[in-house]
């Protein structure tokens, strides 16, 4: 029973991997799982964790060890001139102090707390840039996954003319062995046979060099089997809101610089701080005493750069034209946008056109083919008048089925660039 089973499954998974059919949208989530900058989200944050951890340090207790040894000119001395009384022995020339320094933050003017939020800040707009090349592979995609199409598309029309050859080169063998028919007009048909053949092959190896590119960039097995389901035609509105992940970004970026300009305007403010030493030296506070002692000191202290020479002024400047560089960015990306647009609405208007056109063509070159088999048949016609008119019906309708898949790629090409979802 298990190995039943077990044949039973590998049957199942053959026949699946047989017949594997790709759509865009599964190529387009396989290629974003398989980037390796997705990975980029996990290691932004992770960075930006530390950074925060270390921000908060701010408001913890500093410990300092300090040790001196000196040695020095002169020192402090008591000159008294009292009878009986030699006064306080002199302080050695050679002092000796180590200590350890306490220093917490009362208050910071807030500059902690702005540089988290630009840490925060940063954060965002470094994911988001991740975003941004991310989406960048669907445009990639796109061009792959209709490239195969076509070929797929155009392997199809070989296929038909291959059958279509092979009916037609059964009738005339059989009309040349009744002397119906000269064997030139089958050799005709064999050799244009022969130049399918040679036609599928460098259809073929395209077709694999596509499948190739798609399976680097997707990670996913493609094998011969592997084929490509057609979209379904999108329809181009004009109205429909832009979705680009790079307009979040411009904003994210104007966010960024506002909380720098904040965080800029805070660390002009006084910073407050209580301090505590304890240590053992020679002399220790007491100067008059030339012995070692132990020693300890607590206070609260001020400290205000009150003048720094216009240096937050050029800052100030500075983030200003951040701010403007990243709005001629944001107005030339939307210049670029409507651009790519516009082009897309005219190959859509374009594209309709020629299937319109099309559809007469190989309605046409149909009825032609027919009449010509038909003539082919009866010796009226040489092969190569039926070859001609069998490769001109035959690209008619890869024209058709071309400009059909052209057309579904300028509907998922627009709402690419729109920021939409296909």
């Amino acid at each position: 029973m298990k190995i039943n089973l077990f044949i039973l499954t590998l049957i199942l998974f053959t026949l699946q991997v047989q017949a594997q059919e790709l759509t865009l949208d599964s190529c387009q989530n396989l290629a974003r799982k398989n980037h390796p900058l997705l990975r980029q989200a996990g290691i932004i944050d992770q960075l930006s964790e530390l950074k925060q951890q270390n921000l908060e340090t701010n408001s913890l207790p500093q410990f300092d060890l300090v040790a001196k040894a000196s040695w020095q000119s002169d020192v402090t001395k008591l000159v008294l001139k009292t009878p009986g009384f030699a006064g306080p022995t002199p302080l050695s020339k050679d002092q000796y102090k180590t200590y350890v320094e306490l220093k917490q933050r009362i208050y910071d003017g807030g500059v902690t707390k702005k540089s988290k939020e630009v840490e925060e800040a940063d954060r965002l707009v470094s994911k988001q840039q991740n975003e941004t090349e991310l989406y960048k592979i669907k445009e990639t995609v796109n061009t792959l996954y209709f490239n195969a199409l076509i070929i797929q598309q155009q392997l199809e029309i070989v296929n038909l003319k291959r059958s279509t050859l092979a009916e037609q080169i059964k009738q005339i063998e059989s009309a040349v062995a009744n002397g119906v028919s000269l064997p030139n007009n089958l050799d005709q048909l064999r050799a244009e046979n022969i130049m399918t053949d040679q036609q599928e092959i460098e259809l073929r190896s395209s077709f694999q060099t596509i499948n190739g590119l798609i399976e680097i960039i997707t990670g996913q097995t493609i094998t011969d089997k592997t084929t490509y389901k057609k979209p379904l035609q999108a329809t181009i509105d004009l109205n429909l809101e832009s979705n680009r992940p790079e307009f979040i970004l411009f904003t994210l970026q104007q966010a960024k610089i506002s909380k720098s300009e904040e965080l800029l305007k805070n660390s002009r403010n006084p910073f407050i701080y209580a301090f505590g030493q304890g240590g053992y030296g020679r002399p220790g506070l007491n100067m008059l005493d030339n012995n070692f002692a132990d020693f300890y000191m607590v206070g609260a202290g001020l400290s205000w750069n009150m003048w720094d020479w216009h240096k937050s002024k050029r800052e100030r400047s500075a983030l200003k034209l951040q701010k403007d560089l990243v709005q001629v960015n944001l107005e030339n990306f939307n210049r670029s946008i409507q651009l790519q647009l516009k082009q897309e609405e005219n190959n859509a208007k374009k594209i309709s056109q020629l299937i319109g056109s099309d559809v007469q063509l190989v309605e046409i070159k149909t009825n032609i083919l027919n009449r010509s088999a038909s003539a082919l048949k009866n010796g009226v016609i040489t092969s190569a008048d039926y070859l001609r008119d069998l490769n001109s019906s035959l690209q008619a309708k890869a024209n058709l089925e071309t400009h059909k898949i052209q057309f579904a790629q300028t509907s998922i090409n627009y709402l690419t660039i729109k920021g939409n979802k296909q």
